[in-house]
């Protein structure tokens, strides 16, 4: 059975297998108490489970964070360093999909870089004195220019007319709609789209 693994500033295991690596990577790093993120469904459907399963089993310490929304807002994040620094972790693991793992790595960023507490520098834009307002609008100014200089297509040119509405239902109905910056029903993501053509 192949683990395969890449590295960014912690390392990620993924594959069939990858979970029964965990004891031996925490026993060969020495760590002491794990501070396990992930969210309230993956709990609650025992995905989590597998992962604290095999830590009881080995007699490892953890706490669970499950207090993690769809689309991490600040305050989430901020909530869960505050929850990390109170459990005594000396490490992380993140259990989960997209907001899990960016919950985590926002947390594990702002723990080892306590400037960035604010979150939204983390956004490589000045935010000192804006308004949410003024925020957002800074922050996708930054997506634009980051789109443009490494060459993300501006225009979806394979986009029809008529998969607009289905699209933009999809859309309205993604669980993580609710997080978005700016509230849209089908209409608005149908502009969206056209203007994207």
């Amino acid at each position: 059975m192949a683990v395969n693994r890449f590295v960014l500033n912690g390392i990620s295991y993924h594959g069939k297998g990858a979970i029964n690596e965990i004891p031996g990577i925490i026993e060969a790093k020495g760590f002491k108490k794990a501070f396990i993120a992930t969210d309230p469904d993956l709990l609650k459907f025992g995905v989590t489970k597998k992962v604290t399963d095999l830590m009881d089993k080995a007699g490892m310490a953890y706490e669970v964070y499950s207090d993690i929304k769809p689309n991490p807002t600040i305050e989430n994040v901020q909530s869960g360093v505050k929850a990390y620094k109170e459990s005594g972790a000396d490490y992380m693991i993140a259990v989960g999909g997209g907001s899990s793992m960016d919950t985590g790595k926002a947390i594990g960023i702002i723990i080892n870089n306590p400037e960035f507490a604010d979150v939204r520098s983390l956004e490589g834009v000045d935010t000192q004195g804006m308004d949410q307002g003024a925020y957002r609008k800074a922050a996708i100014d930054a997506v634009r220019r980051l789109s443009v200089d490494v060459g993300i297509p501006t225009k979806l040119e394979a986009l029809k007319e008529e998969d607009l509405q289905f699209l933009s239902e999809s859309a309205a109905a993604d669980a993580c709609a609710p997080g978005n910056p700016k509230e849209a029903g089908v209409e608005d993501f149908v502009e969206l789209f056209r203007k994207l053509m």
